[in-house]
């Protein structure tokens, strides 16, 4: 099992800034289907992690398949 750092994870989301990061983990968030899983270990600055599969799986489910389709509509 892999993890990813905060700092790993804003570059694979196109350099996303740590405020829209956060957006995207909200369970209100109206940009994708699911909200991005939350950090399986919480730290202070960009040194939280998340489990590497977990993310990916997220990433390829929700943020490439679907990118920005609900402001569309």
């Amino acid at each position: 099992m892999g993890y990813l750092t905060s700092k790993e994870i804003r570059k694979k989301l196109k350099d996303c800034s740590a405020s829209t990061l956060w957006r995207y983990q909200q369970p209100n968030q109206k940009m994708f289907e699911q909200p991005m899983p939350q950090p399986i270990k919480k730290c202070a600055g960009s040194s939280s992690l998340w489990d590497e599969g977990t993310f990916n799986e997220w990433l390829v489910k929700y943020f490439n398949n679907n990118q920005f389709s609900n402001l569309s509509s």
